[in-house]
């Protein structure tokens, strides 16, 4: 059974198509990226999978469950970051926040501290004490992937997950996400980046999106045809 898997899925917002007859599988284990120009669709595409948008037709399944019809339980597999709309309280500071947090996931006092502790050191987020509204943005991104990650889930969705980020940090996250998450702990990773370099050295396909409509799906050989991926995406989103 797939980890993901799109069928025919649209999305539209006041007559305006964000989606539109979107078919995508992903299996377990596989490290996807989404690409595509702003207003393609990719974090519609993401906000439909965890469950924070209702397709306009069309169905989403998350491990053969319907993301219209998935419990709690089973949105609490997904682990979900997208700055847009980030959900952190200003006046609470990151560690307060992720607590606060953690405690929705339903972790234990104990088992919470552990965790925050574990994905603060991992993430590199120096001043964990300070209020998140005086947080850089290079931190507040950390805390967002950190929050992502509180419960463990074995499918993350990653909208831009390398926003903000200097580049010893995107570096270092490039490593989590390949040989951290996906090869140690066989995570399902599906993320968004505007870089073509980074989709080229991260993931094993690349899934381009345009106009609601993915235009082209497999590895970046196969999508480059012996060529560049820029010029082939350039292609692709004429």
């Amino acid at each position: 059974m797939p980890a993901v898997e799109l069928r025919q899925l649209t999305k539209v917002f006041s007559g305006v198509k964000a989606l539109e007859g979107v078919s995508l599988t992903i299996e377990r284990g596989e490290l996807v990226c989404l690409m595509g120009p702003n207003g393609a669709g990719k974090t519609t595409l993401l906000k439909i999978l965890a469950g924070l948008l209702l397709p306009t037709s069309g169905t989403a399944f998350l491990d053969g469950h319907d993301v219209r019809r998935s419990t709690p339980a089973r949105r609490a597999q997904i682990g979900f970051a997208s700055s847009d709309r980030p959900g952190f309280y200003d006046r609470l500071t990151g560690r307060q926040n992720l607590e606060f947090f953690a405690a929705l996931y339903g972790l234990s006092r104990a088992a919470a501290r552990r965790r925050i502790g574990e994905l603060l050191a991992l993430f590199g987020v120096g001043s964990p004490d300070r209020p998140y509204q005086e947080c850089s943005a290079g931190a507040k991104q950390r805390l967002l992937l950190a929050r992502a990650l509180l419960h463990d889930p074995p499918v993350l969705l990653l909208d831009e997950p390398m926003k903000s980020l200097d580049p010893i940090q995107i570096t270092e996250l490039h490593r989590l996400l390949k040989d951290r998450f996906q090869h140690r702990q066989g995570k399902t990773i599906l993320f968004t980046t505007h870089q073509v370099e980074e989709a080229a050295q991260l993931a094993g396909r690349v899934a381009i999106l345009h106009q609601g409509s993915i235009r082209a799906c497999g590895s970046v050989a196969e999508i480059a045809a012996g060529g560049d991926l820029r010029a082939a995406m350039q292609r692709l989103c004429a």
